[in-house]
């Protein structure tokens, strides 16, 4: 009799996946039941209604999960026993490949503590040490240190995106460790990075753009160059997509330093995303620039090209058209 092969790691984190999703699902509509979360509806400019929901207690970060009966509690507990086991197998395999920098591993360690802490229903925060400075002149004002917090309770809906999102992280690491050649020198001349960098993670993409709550357009161009990317078969991440906050930081600049591909969108005119096109020229690297109409350039940029946009549409279609010239693939 044959005996059964163990799951591999990317099959053990599609199960997790699967059951974590059930129980989250199960986990909203019993708080909805139990009342401790509400829903209303919000209509947006073409009158369509869309449910969102809320907490009615967002002070105690338990208060969702103590809301839960306790068979559902034993199912979160039963994942996260068994995410850790998974975390395990995975940590060793990570750290017996020699990284461009510990990037990899430190989104290993933060996916699993952000799963762990959405399977009780509570939000996950982390933020690196950053500098608070002028990166125009220079100077420093402070460094804020680095540090992580679980404080505050997060709907299961949420809860769900976030186990998602870590889940999608994790399998990327996945890939890269066990494909071991996974990171090398681009063959392409015109690729979005130099040959004077030596080690990247291909098919990734990093995004550097304004991020302003007050700015929805922002939000629509970051979706549309994900959308472009991936069309390509290329993962692109923005700065809020990899559990960090703050300003520049060293998370950041991993990120630049080891994706394959850059973009960087000059709407705004920010000092961190100048400083950040600046550090991946330090580094040898290509940058995609792009900027909305109008926007003007400063004269450390005015060199480069960086052709205008003035909509989503063209964006989308210039940003298409540039990958097509870099990667040599014509999409149908």
């Amino acid at each position: 009799m044959t005996e059964k092969s163990s799951p591999s790691l990317q099959e053990t984190l599609l199960m997790l996946v699967t059951e974590a999703t059930r129980y989250l699902d199960e986990s909203h509509q019993s708080l909805i039941d139990d009342g401790r979360i509400y829903q209303y509806r919000v209509t947006s400019e073409d009158k369509q209604e869309s449910p969102h929901f809320m907490i009615n207690n967002s002070e105690d970060k338990n208060y969702c999960w103590e809301g839960l009966p306790i068979s559902l509690q034993y199912k979160a507990q039963d994942l996260s026993k068994r995410l850790l086991d998974f975390a395990k197998q995975l940590i060793p395999l990570v750290k017996s490949f020699t990284l461009n920098s510990e990037a990899d591993q430190q989104s290993l360690m933060l996916g699993i503590k952000s799963m762990r802490s959405a399977l009780v229903l509570r939000n996950f925060r982390y933020w690196d040490k950053y500098t608070i400075g002028d990166p125009n002149s220079g100077t420093v004002y402070g460094v804020e240190p680095a540090g992580e917090s679980d404080d505050a309770p997060l709907l299961p809906t949420n809860a769900k995106r976030k186990f998602i999102q870590c889940a999608d992280q994790l399998t990327e690491i996945i890939a890269l460790a066990e494909a071991g050649g996974a990171l090398s020198a681009p063959s392409n001349a015109d690729a979005a990075i130099s040959p004077n960098t030596a080690r990247y993670r291909r098919g990734t993409a990093f995004i550097i753009m304004w991020m302003s709550k007050e700015q929805s357009m922002l939000d629509d161009v970051n979706d549309a160059v994900k959308e472009v990317f991936a069309a390509f078969d290329i993962r692109a991440v923005r700065s809020d997509d990899i559990e960090h906050e703050g300003q520049i930081t060293q998370r950041v600049l991993d990120e630049i330093s080891t994706a394959e591909f850059l973009f960087a969108d000059l709407t705004g005119a920010r000092p961190n995303v100048y400083y950040e096109v600046g550090y991946a020229h330090a580094l040898g690297k290509r940058v995609i620039l792009f900027r909305q109409a109008d926007t003007g350039l400063h004269f450390d940029l005015a060199g480069y090209n960086c052709p205008e946009y003035k909509n989503i549409r063209e964006l989308k279609d210039k940003l298409r058209k540039r990958l097509e010239s870099i990667t040599n693939k014509k999409l149908d």
